[in-house]
């Protein structure tokens, strides 16, 4: 056997075994290195546009501040049985509070009769101002003047319409449980109708940090977007920045500004996710830790 043609054999097979391994190397870091240029040069708008991944107005890139907040979930029956009994004698005929009512859990539930109903319309191209001559009347719910319409978690296509009125800090409303009246309507000619109105309330809002600066809605879509949650060819409806409940302590709820994206998937599914804007994390459908007394 000729071992030194065997030798040259391996040799050579060798050799070009490195040679390919020391290409492949070389065209991984030049693969890499035009991901990085490509991250740092490409803008988020030019990376949607790329997946025809469509979106109203302009993505912002605005910086804005937040608070840790804390809170306690208002007790609702104690609240309601604490409004002075002139009052609700005066008012008896006309109040919405005098009549209808379930609470459970700290969330009051209210149902309309028809005559009730009637009194208040919903005019849908001024939703906005009609709800709020509803909250602004003291016989009709409690605590009316702490809330305000927030069209982006409200829904008029629906089969059962609704729209919702949130809680506000320092002008950032709560996307929360805990801070909302939702607001079920029925169609009457061209307008609205209350039929239902179920409320949760929060007291003693507290801040527990200074005012701290937040990531901003480019950085909440850029996050999404990196981790796939936004698909070829969907649609973002809308963005909302909003305070929700992140960790509940015993009678104390902690709040923090969220990132809350509505996108419409190209087989019309819509989803929400949520980005915490302090972390810029993605914390949707996360479970809400509880400490309590032992």
């Amino acid at each position: 056997m000729d071992f030194k043609k065997i030798e040259w054999i391996f040799f050579v097979a060798f050799l070009g075994l490195n040679v390919f391994l020391f290409s492949s190397y070389q065209e991984a870091l030049r693969q890499e290195s035009n991901v990085i240029r490509s991250d740092q040069t490409e803008s988020i708008q030019q990376r949607l546009d790329s997946e025809d991944i469509s979106y109203t107005g302009k993505i912002s890139s605005e910086s804005r501040q937040g608070y840790y907040l804390s809170a306690e979930e208002t007790n609702l029956s104690k609240k309601l049985a604490e409004r002075p009994s002139k009052e609700r004698s005066d008012t008896e005929k006309r109040s919405l509070l005098s009549s209808g009512i379930v609470i459970n859990d700290n969330v009051l539930t209210k149902t309309l009769s028809e005559t009730e109903a009637e009194n208040d319309v919903f005019d849908p191209d001024r939703m906005g101002s009609s709800i709020t001559s509803f909250l602004t009347k003291k016989d009709n719910v409690l605590f009316g003047s702490d809330y305000g319409y927030i069209k982006n978690f409200s829904n008029l296509d629906s089969s059962t319409p609704e729209v919702q009125a949130s809680q506000k800090y320092d002008g950032l409303p709560f996307y929360d449980d805990t801070a909302k009246i939702v607001f079920s309507l029925e169609r009457k000619d061209k307008n609205y109708v209350v039929t239902k109105y179920t409320q949760t309330h929060l007291s003693e809002i507290e801040q527990l940090r200074e005012k701290t600066e937040l990531h901003t809605e480019e950085d909440a879509i850029k996050t999404l977007y990196i981790n796939n949650k936004i698909s070829r060819g969907s649609k973002i409806l809308w963005r909302q920045l909003a305070y929700s409940c992140i960790l509940k302590v015993r009678e104390k709820n902690v709040y923090v500004p969220v990132w809350y994206v509505a996108i419409e998937t190209s087989d019309k599914t819509i989803q929400i996710e949520s980005v915490n804007a302090f972390s810029n994390t993605i914390v949707t459908n996360n479970t809400i830790p509880k400490v309590e007394d032992h």
